[in-house]
C-alpha cells in the first residue's frame, strides 16, 4: 500500500477549514531527533503502523491553542514550559485526525489516525520502526494569524 505527501496548497486548503488567514510555505526537514517533537501515528486497515506526521512544540501549542481560542501568551507560555496542555493535546489530535485525508489524496490506501506520541516520553517501536524506513518527506512551516509560526511535517516509509 501507498501513500504520498501533500503539497503546500494541499495542507492549505485542509487547515483552512480549520483556520482563516493561514500562511503555509515549504520549508527545511526537522531533524527528527529534536527533544521538542510530536509524532502522530497512522495505521492501515489490518492495524499496521504505515505512516507519520511530525510537528514541533510551536505548532502544537499554536494550533492546540487557537482551536478553543486560548490567548496567545497561554501558547507562549506553553512553549517556553515545554509542556502541552491536555486541551491542547485534544486539539492537535484532532488537527492529525483531519490531516489524515492528506495522504490518501492520489490514490493511497485507507488510513487513519491512532495515537500522538511526544519524543520526551519515548517514542514506541511502532513509530522508531517507521522513522527508520523513511522515503518520502514534506517540511512546512505553518503560521497560525495571532500566535506564530510551527513546523509540521509528513513522513512515508518505503515499501
Amino acid at each position: 500500500m501507498s501513500f504520498s505527501t501533500p503539497s503546500k496548497a494541499e495542507l492549505k486548503d485542509m487547515l483552512g477549514m480549520l483556520f482563516t488567514n493561514l500562511d503555509v510555505q515549504d520549508c527545511e526537514p526537522l531533524a527528527l531527533d529534536a527533544d521538542d517533537l510530536f509524532f502522530g501515528l497512522y495505521l492501515d486497515d489490518s492495524d499496521n503502523p504505515v505512516t507519520l506526521v511530525v510537528c514541533d512544540m510551536p505548532f502544537s501549542a499554536y494550533m492546540g491553542s487557537s482551536m478553543t481560542m486560548l490567548p496567545p501568551p497561554v501558547a507562549a507560555d506553553v512553549i517556553k514550559s515545554g509542556k502541552l496542555e491536555d486541551m491542547m493535546v485534544g486539539n492537535i489530535k484532532e488537527v492529525m485526525n483531519i490531516v489524515s485525508r492528506l495522504f490518501m489524496l492520489r490514490g493511497g490506501g485507507h488510513l487513519r489516525f491512532s495515537t500522538l506520541h511526544s519524543v520526551k516520553d519515548g517514542l514506541p517501536d511502532s513509530v522508531s520502526g517507521l522513522l527508520a524506513s523513511i522515503d518520502q518527506q514534506v517540511f512546512f512551516d505553518v503560521e497560525v494569524p495571532r500566535y506564530g509560526l510551527g513546523k509540521v511535517g509528513f513522513l512515508v516509509p518505503g515499501g
